[in-house]
């Protein structure tokens, strides 16, 4: 045992590292293969899971193996890069065999040229936006990405442990001007939830949704993903929240000035969405936004997020709160 210890610490940092890498994505990856290969044994969400916890546990013994004696508080390290290549490894089976995101109900290009129509004759080609509106989201998307980054990484792992598959899930929405833009979202359903309903609201007590699903959705973890579109300038931090293209594309038929509302980058908190919720008409949803559009500010942004902050962390969790939150995805 001594000699053991001994060895363990003479390894050069960057071999122990290694080690600590490997092990567990080795272990993950043999195992998931291997325990696929018995025919109506294992559940397959089960030898993605069984995997990830085998890979782990190796994990944790290479990491134990080469933590200095008496050196508890050393361990954390080594422990917490275990479990993320294990989930690493967990994840890069997943996307191989189910992809990474899921892109349900692309709208045709047909539909998507008819919307682009519909905007190019209700307003035209919008100018750009305020170059401060611009800086500000860039500025406070790379702060939100870097402190976030924790929230990020637990949000995955736990929508991959409870249904092992795509992390994110792709919604075709209307941008600015009436382009389409793939909308980013942590999943909250099960997989292929819409195959066969399309795209409906969903109720509070959904069954589709995932236990981790139901709270990223009431603390809106879910968006954290939309610092990406932010980021690419897709969206804003503030403006009319992104509808899908498809149901845009009914709604036009009926109401062609809704076009307005797509005169400015669509947000992550918009003005409709504090006051009026989700269960507002389209009629509705277009007076709040012309009103944003028409005194869109810095200040008036910070009034709109510190709003929505607010029903996040406070209003939603109230009884009740929630009912007026159902969403369409």
């Amino acid at each position: 045992m001594a000699d053991w210890v001994s060895t363990a610490a003479s390894l050069p940092a960057w071999r122990a590292g290694l080690a600590l890498v490997l092990a567990p994505v080795g272990g993950t990856l043999a195992a998931q293969r291997l325990l696929a290969c018995l025919p109506g044994r294992v559940e397959q969400a089960w030898t993605y899971r069984l995997a990830f916890f085998g890979g782990a546990a190796l994990g944790a013994a290479v990491a134990l193996y080469l933590a200095p004696v008496n050196s508890a508080g050393a361990l954390l390290l080594p422990l917490a890069t275990a479990l993320l290549a294990a989930f690493a490894a967990g994840l890069l089976l997943t996307a191989i065999d189910m992809g990474l995101w899921e892109d349900n109900l692309r709208p045709s290009p047909r539909v998507v040229a008819e919307v682009r129509r519909y905007h190019l004759r209700v307003i035209g080609r919008p100018p750009a936006g305020p170059r401060s509106k611009r800086l500000f989201d860039l500025a406070l998307g790379v702060v939100g990405v870097v402190l976030l980054s924790p929230l990020w990484l637990l949000s995955a792992w736990l929508i991959w442990l409870e249904d092992p598959g795509p992390i994110l899930f792709i919604k075709n929405s209307v941008g600015k001007g009436g382009t389409n833009f793939r909308q980013l979202k942590f999943r909250s359903m099960v997989r292929n939830a819409e195959e066969e309903t399309g795209p409906i609201p969903a109720r509070e007590r959904d069954e589709r949704t995932l236990i981790t699903g139901r709270f990223l959705r009431k603390t809106a973890l879910d968006e954290l993903p939309q610092l990406v579109n932010i980021l690419l300038g897709q969206m804003s931090f503030v403006g009319p929240r992104p509808l899908r293209t498809v149901v845009i594309h009914r709604w036009l038929q009926d109401l062609p000035q809704f076009a307005e509302r797509h005169r400015v980058q669509p947000g992550l908190a918009g003005l409709s969405q504090i006051i009026g919720g989700y269960y507002i008409t389209p009629r509705q949803r277009l007076r709040f936004d012309r009103i944003y559009v028409r005194h869109m500010s810095l200040a008036f942004d910070i009034w709109i997020m510190l709003q929505a902050l607010y029903i996040v962390t406070w209003a939603r969790w109230r009884k009740g709160g929630s009912r007026r939150d159902a969403r369409l995805r």
